[in-house]
């Protein structure tokens, strides 16, 4: 009899603990379960803000870059949506987000790049380097001035009365984007080729990053023919860096912008 009660409360005992470990692998799995789910939870909507910052970015420049159309399309990929429908999305919130009329252009991006052109303008001293024309940037509907598609300055640097021609375009970021810029989309990039080839004058990229338009922390003067593609990276600039405290000059020697 009392052999047959223990082999009872031992049985008792064996589920108890048998049902406790069931109950703790149960919770464990679950715990682990939830834990995946919102790992993948924080995972997608990492990739959301990054897919909505991208947009923001593109929107706030009031371009969309080719890199810019890139990174939207991986990330897009990623999330299994649609990257057509996620671009035209794109594309309308830039077109809602213009000021006015397209002739005015007067918005933000294109505020930052006059002030960058008129603090690169004063880098050349007036003694010796004359402003010979000025482009504008206006257009409608894809109709715009002569002088827009070629760089934004063509100067002309005088001396013991000989003059020198060159032309300048000027771009200012606030940043560097994957390590480096994309001064121009690709049309442009070969619109300015184009321009030092048939013109035959040489063509530099005054480039500024970081600080503001008007005072940036860094320029760099990048010859046209050194630059393969229409983006540059850290590296291929820093060969090119000149003191933000110094006026420009150009050396007839070996025709360099320095």
């Amino acid at each position: 009899m009392i052999i047959g009660i223990a082999v009872f409360v031992a049985g008792i005992v064996v589920y108890n603990s048998s049902a406790k470990q069931n109950e703790g692998d149960s919770k464990k799995s679950e715990t682990n379960t939830q834990k995946e789910t919102t790992n993948k939870v924080d995972s997608e909507t990492s990739k959301s803000n990054e897919l909505d910052k991208v947009i923001e970015m593109a929107i706030a420049d009031g371009i969309l870059t080719d890199n810019e159309r890139k990174l939207i399309k991986k990330i897009a990929t990623e999330q299994g949506l649609d990257y057509n429908e996620v671009i035209k999305n794109t594309e309308r919130k830039l077109s809602e987000s213009e000021l006015d009329s397209e002739t005015e252009l007067i918005d933000h991006k294109k505020k930052k790049g006059d002030d960058f052109e008129k603090y690169i303008v004063q880098k050349f001293n007036k003694k010796y380097f004359r402003i010979k024309e000025w482009a504008g940037d206006k257009y409608v509907k894809g109709i715009y001035a002569e002088t827009t598609p070629q760089p934004d300055l063509l100067l002309e640097f005088n001396l013991h009365k000989n003059a020198y021609p060159f032309a300048v375009e000027c771009k200012w970021r606030q940043k560097l984007y994957k390590g480096g810029i994309e001064f121009a989309n690709k049309d442009q990039f070969n619109r300015y080729k184009n321009y030092e080839k048939t013109k035959k004058i040489l063509v530099f990229i005054a480039i500024g990053i970081g600080g503001k338009a008007d005072s940036p922390e860094n320029i760099y003067i990048v010859p046209l023919q050194s630059i393969k593609t229409n983006f540059i990276y850290l590296k291929g600039l820093k060969k090119y860096e000149k003191n933000v405290d110094k006026d420009f000059y150009y050396d007839i020697e070996t025709k360099e912008l320095k």
